[in-house]
């Protein structure tokens, strides 16, 4: 299950990268560019819906046919054994599903410990994020009630939720992930900015207060570093 809006240049590779013989399904959200075309022609079944990223979710983990749901992100790829790691995570009686830890496709020591710290927070409060690839069984998927349907935080609202109904379990290979979220404002304001999106969710702030701070922050800063807002 793959969410799109405008990643013409990922999305074909993120759908090459599923397990051979795996359904996979990318929902659009109204892409501007190729996106739609790339994920077709990489042999994708595309649905095209409006923009939201838990909402593009929800309407791809109700319309694929899989008794297990993988989610995600489109500017990342599955590793080769993700099927094995599948299966290994989900034949615990106890897991009610699981994550990948994630490997960011740069050499640079800073990015390279912010994915070390996001599988470290990911492993410590059982809370992965989208770009770690979610997955679940379709029961657990029903049970949870899908994604929150809110403007951010939904992957850490479908997690919590999944963990009501059991364990999510890591998988020992790691998905490789683009650079962009991390070069957009560079690493140290990118890791201060989402532990602080974080910590104000645990406190209770609502997903759509901490979207109306977060989104502005994120144009502000990428404002001073000069790029385009």
């Amino acid at each position: 299950m793959i969410p799109a809006l405008d990643a013409a240049s990922t999305v074909g590779d993120a759908v090459r990268s599923a397990p051979e013989g795996a359904e996979v399904v990318v929902v659009d959200g109204g892409s501007r560019d190729r996106t739609v075309a790339k994920a077709r022609a990489a042999g994708a079944r595309v649905l095209e819906t409006g923009a939201g990223r838990a909402h593009q979710l929800n309407r791809g983990g109700r319309t694929a046919r899989g008794e297990v749901l993988l989610f995600l992100h489109a500017d990342c790829r599955l590793p080769a054994d993700a099927a094995r790691q599948v299966r290994r995570v989900l034949a615990d009686a106890e897991a009610a599903g699981g994550w990948f830890p994630q490997r960011i496709a740069t050499r640079r020591r800073l990015l390279r410990a912010g994915a070390r710290g996001a599988n470290l927070r990911a492993r410590a409060l059982g809370i992965p994020y989208g770009d770690q690839a979610i997955f679940v069984r379709r029961t657990v998927f029903r049970a949870a009630g899908g994604f929150p349907e809110e403007p951010i935080m939904e992957d850490a609202g479908f997690a919590r939720r999944v963990r009501r109904l059991g364990r999510l379990r890591p998988a020992s290979s790691p998905v490789t992930t683009g650079v962009e979220h991390w070069e957009r404002l560079g690493a140290i304001p990118t890791a201060a900015l989402d532990f602080l999106t974080l910590a104000a969710w645990l406190l209770g702030l609502s997903p759509r207060r901490i979207a109306s701070i977060y989104y502005p922050l994120q144009r502000g800063v990428r404002g001073k570093r000069g790029n385009p807002g």
